[in-house]
């Protein structure tokens, strides 16, 4: 499923995985990185190349991603400041304040507990870290959360957020969208 996942939907959306790495980087020119929910390592790469001041590490549950995100970082020539490791943003394997931002993409509606997940980023970031966020637009959530909004969830997470903003829209209806947290 991950090689699937990979050669279908990934190419797709790679252009927002290009504007998502100039969000990043803006705000981080330098200093660690965690993905969460990195998938084949797309988002990751796009990171370190658009700036040397950054190493990347990439988590995801599937083993499978994984392999695949390490397989794209020896064929770019990128190990040296990316690594992957398999894990639930649940249980983050990661010392507090490890990070100087978290970023996931669409990785969020796959999440059993939100919150937990939420808290388990913040727990990880450095304290003027932020988190950024990305995932499919609320009418898409409530699908996968039982008609929860993602601005409840946001709510009970421990953190200050920015309004949500559409990231990537189909003419006037949103797909993707993007918010920031801070501690």
């Amino acid at each position: 499923m991950a090689s699937l996942y990979d050669l279908v939907f990934s190419p797709a959306i790679d252009g927002v995985y290009e504007r998502i790495a100039r969000q990043v980087v803006e705000a981080t020119p330098s200093g660690k990185i965690l993905d969460v929910g990195c998938g084949p390592g797309r988002l990751a790469i796009h990171l370190v190349q658009e700036t040397p001041g950054v190493t990347v590490t990439g988590v995801d549950i599937s083993p499978d991603m994984i392999a695949l995100a390490r397989r794209r970082a020896q064929e770019s020539d990128l190990t040296d400041r990316l690594d992957f490791q398999v894990a639930d943003v649940g249980a983050l394997p990661f010392p507090d304040n490890a990070f100087d931002l978290v970023v996931s993409t669409l990785s969020l509606h796959h999440w059993p507990d939100p919150v937990r997940g939420l808290a388990e980023i913040r727990r990880v970031l450095k304290p003027t870290g932020q988190a950024y966020i990305y995932d499919v637009a609320d009418w898409i959530f409530r699908l996968t959360h039982h008609g929860v909004p993602q601005a409840t969830i946001l709510a009970k997470a421990p953190f200050a957020f920015e309004p949500i903003e559409a990231v990537w829209s189909v003419g006037s209806v949103p797909i993707v969208t993007g918010f920031r947290l801070g501690r």
